[in-house]
């Protein structure tokens, strides 16, 4: 059910090329100096995102009692939503569109090079789509492995189309797991691979991770691992594992007001819980949590 498609990769490729085509027409259309303003923004936009979340934060935490993680993410987001469209909007101002020059050639040389900072557009939402399937898509690779691992050579009666089997993942991760196998299918993985610039351990990395959530066994062992002990026996841990609440929140599926619970907030925002935490292992935790046992 997850091996990858000719098929599903003819359709990515096709929603690829037709995104890059509508970025070379746009190109065209906004004309060079407003492509450029674009290309501005987006800069303005990530650095205002990386570095403005930060700065709002003191501001904003009376205001919104979430973990400072997310308060800061939010607000970053937000930014660099606001700095990309002002200075797009100041662009589409001080600029004139392609059709709007007066001179033949100048209006046939803003067009071409507008449409060439298109295809850079095209090119880096494409990526970035890329990035993002490959990313879910090694999570879901995993949680599809660990459940046909759950029952190796078990034998079950025809189940019905409308009724998936029970240890059978939802039918979104599978789909998450198909794309991703299909993109790196054949020669055009081989090119996916080799100009991403994701690092390869990355994509493992996740890939491990979500093995290790979804397999009981493996979630113990990662527990077991002398840093994450550690963690788990940090007292402000402690405290949020015994607490009642936290633990009907989480049943309940009530994540939003788990965010707002204030005993979460005072953990998350614990700055020795947080130093430990960047001073955890992840990588050798989960290599340890996925060893396997000795018989």
């Amino acid at each position: 059910m997850t091996t990858g498609s000719s098929l599903w990769q003819t359709i990515f490729v096709s929603f690829a090329l037709i995104l890059i085509a509508f970025e070379i027409f746009r190109g065209w259309r906004l004309g060079l100096a407003r492509q450029l303003v674009r290309l501005l923004a987006l800069g303005c936009a990530y650095a205002a995102g990386f570095f403005g979340g930060r700065l709002f934060l003191p501001v904003l935490r009376p205001f919104l009692q979430v973990p400072d993680l997310f308060i800061s993410i939010g607000a970053g987001a937000i930014l660099a939503l606001i700095v990309f469209a002002a200075i797009n909007l100041l662009g589409a101002i001080l600029f004139k569109r392609t059709g709007q020059q007066s001179l033949g050639l100048v209006r046939l040389l803003y067009g071409i090079c507008g449409a060439l900072l298109g295809v850079f557009f095209g090119l880096f939402s494409v990526w970035l789509i890329v990035v993002a399937i490959r990313s879910a898509g090694a999570i879901a690779n995993a949680d599809v492995r660990s459940a046909a691992a759950a029952a190796p050579g078990s034998r079950r009666p025809p189940i019905a189309h409308s009724q998936p089997a029970p240890d059978q993942p939802p039918a979104i991760i599978q789909s998450l797991a198909k794309l991703k196998n299909s993109i790196e299918l054949g020669s055009l993985g081989e090119t996916v691979q080799a100009v991403d610039v994701i690092p390869a351990h990355t994509y493992q990395l996740l890939g491990k991770l979500g093995t290790v959530a979804a397999n009981p066994r493996s979630a113990e062992r990662f527990l077991n691992y002398p840093g994450a002990r550690e963690l788990t026996e940090n007292p402000k841990i402690v405290a949020l594992r015994n607490d009642p609440e936290i633990i009907e929140l989480i049943q309940q599926q009530r994540y939003l007001q788990l965010l707002q619970n204030s005993k979460l907030i005072e953990a998350m925002n614990d700055p020795t819980l947080a130093s430990q935490v960047r001073s955890f292992d992840f990588q050798k935790a989960l290599d340890y949590a996925l060893k396997r046992q000795s018989p």
